[in-house]
């Protein structure tokens, strides 16, 4: 399994808004970095097999070409060990292939020191919450609390 590094850059943000939402929606890839120049320059980094970035990075250049916002467009394919470093392009661990087992559920003191972000990941990973879907991405800190402890007694 070979990795790329697919890069799309368009003039606006706009434009890079609608590329990436076509290049995530087109092919299992990693949106790695959305970087702003001067200008009105935006670049998108999409990582992932080299198919899928090929497929993510065509469909998101259409898209980006449809509304008159983009500037070009590249994949790299098995990029060298120093450019993966550079952009951080490893693969993410995947807690469901740990040799550990499942992983245990957060203390409540680390749950106090989480972002909302952090603890609508929680909630959504979270088998048996009262609370579901944009239930989720509507709450605050503190019913995201409340229903996660009251989710791990």
């Amino acid at each position: 399994m070979s990795k790329a590094l697919g890069l799309i850059e368009t003039l606006g943000f706009v434009g890079v808004v609608e590329a990436a939402d076509a290049a995530v929606k087109a092919a299992p890839v990693d949106l790695a970095a959305v970087e702003q120049a001067t200008g009105g320059l935006v670049t998108i980094r999409l990582s992932g097999e080299v198919g899928a970035v090929q497929a993510a990075v065509d469909a998101g250049a259409a898209a980006a070409r449809r509304i008159g916002q983009l500037l070009s467009q590249h994949v790299i394919p098995n990029p060298h060990a120093d450019l993966v470093r550079l952009f951080h392009l490893e693969a993410a661990p995947n807690p469901s292939s740990c040799a550990d087992g499942p992983l245990a559920p957060p203390r409540t003191d680390d749950l106090e020191r989480m972002s909302v972000v952090e603890l609508r990941r929680v909630a959504r990973d979270l088998p048996g919450l009262g609370i579901k879907g944009r239930q989720i991405s509507k709450a605050n800190r503190e019913e995201l609390l409340r229903e996660i402890q009251k989710a791990l007694r």
